[in-house]
């Protein structure tokens, strides 16, 4: 890999809910092109993890950057305008969609005939 730069870090990232510390200091550094698998038991602070960088949850500490510049996620919206989604557990994926359905549900582009635009999505995600 010539290219250093990490595509997301989630650096020192501290969420409290009152007195519960869900995230302590966490820090996660993706290079592009990279998968990761979030492990952990339940209660552990994945879930939570991930609902900051989606914009569900802000942090209390620690800072998030995307393409080494430090953004501000407030919101899902945000989010998807950084090429961030999410597929959240099981229970909130739509069962008869396929994964790539699931991953782009809300934010799919169509055509004139309000047909999904698979083709895009997926050079969109394979970025």
């Amino acid at each position: 890999m010539t290219d250093k730069t990490y595509k997301i870090e989630m650096l020192n990232i501290t969420k409290r809910f009152g007195s519960l510390v869900a995230n302590d200091q966490v820090t996660l550094q993706v290079y592009p092109q990279e998968i990761h698998a979030i492990l952990g038991e339940n209660g552990a602070g994945k879930s939570t993890l991930m609902s900051i960088l989606f914009g569900l949850y802000q942090p209390d500490e620690g800072e998030i950057k995307i393409d080494g510049s430090i953004v501000s996620i407030h919101n899902p919206n945000d989010a998807n305008a950084l090429n961030i989604g999410m597929v959240h557990q099981h229970f909130k994926l739509v069962e008869t969609f396929s994964v790539i359905d699931n991953v782009i549900l809300g934010v799919e582009e169509t055509s004139r005939f309000n047909k999904v635009e698979y083709k895009n999505a997926r050079n969109k995600l394979t970025q």
